[in-house]
């Protein structure tokens, strides 16, 4: 009886995973789409916040590619890897640090702190590298 309940919740457990991958995949997809449709203002237009926008976007759009990789690798290995995990946070450290600095709103103790977040994410992924239980 435990193992059938097992498998009922593994089930439950891949089919939400499954779910959720698809969901990220039509994200992505309605990302390209409004990208487009906004390089299309962008030409007809020449607007500087429409600009804004798309810069903007296309770094969130940076974040979601990773996130589908991460549900790839999820469900190719039935695990998610923490050098994975470490790249995902260090590319939305990485995006938040560009949208402060394309839109100047920034000061030098924000600019050292996501220093210090890159370096620490950097160190934590180089360390679950080095000391993974594959290369043992």
């Amino acid at each position: 009886m435990r193992t059938r309940g097992y498998k009922l919740l593994n089930i439950l457990y891949e089919s939400l995973v499954f779910a959720m991958s698809v969901i990220v995949l039509l994200l992505l997809i309605g990302y390209i789409y409004w990208i487009l449709t906004q390089i299309y203002t962008l030409i007809q237009t020449g607007s500087k916040e429409v600009f804004d926008k798309i810069v903007i976007e296309i770094l969130t759009f940076l974040v979601l590619i990773e996130l589908v990789r991460i549900f790839t690798e999820y469900l190719e290995f039935r695990r998610v890897r923490l050098y994975l995990m470490a790249e995902l946070a260090a590319i939305f450290i990485l995006r938040e640090m560009f949208i402060i600095l394309y839109t100047k709103e920034f000061d030098w103790l924000s600019l050292i702190a996501f220093s210090v977040l890159i370096l620490s994410v950097t160190a934590a992924r180089t360390l679950a590298i080095l000391y993974s239980p594959q290369r043992r």
